[in-house]
């Protein structure tokens, strides 16, 4: 496959996306770069997300029960839903062992979701 462009149009998507650090959704990310740069289309953004993601410049995590979101930070790392309001971090990746039994299956990756509490839903429950 040929190389893909670095456009004017990647580089705020993907800048935009690192600079949210709150792991958007593809219509968030949208909505945030049409602040500074109104006349970007929908379809351009979602596009993009896909290549960045394909070129693995970018992250898309499917959480459980949610639209995909995405993530600037390639690093191995892992991540936490707040189960009250759904907000998502990064925290450090801990070494997991590769399981002795797949059911046939050819592991191809592994992402852990961890589930709690955000420190802004406690302070709320607190009060």
């Amino acid at each position: 496959m040929a190389a893909r462009r670095n456009t004017q149009q990647k580089e705020i998507i993907r800048h935009t996306l690192c600079r949210m650090c709150c792991h958007p959704t593809a219509v968030a990310v949208f909505e945030e770069v049409r602040r500074t740069h109104p006349t970007i289309s929908r379809s351009t953004v979602y596009r993009v997300l896909g290549q960045l993601t394909e070129e693995g410049e970018i992250l898309r995590l499917h959480l459980a029960g949610e639209d995909e979101r995405y993530d600037g930070n390639t690093s191995r790392h892992s991540h936490v839903r707040c189960a009250r309001c759904g907000a998502v971090a990064d925290i450090p990746a801990v070494a997991m062992e590769e399981p002795a039994e797949t059911g046939g299956y050819l592991l191809t990756g592994c992402a852990v979701e961890y589930a709690g509490v955000c420190p802004r839903c406690q302070a709320a429950s607190d009060s």
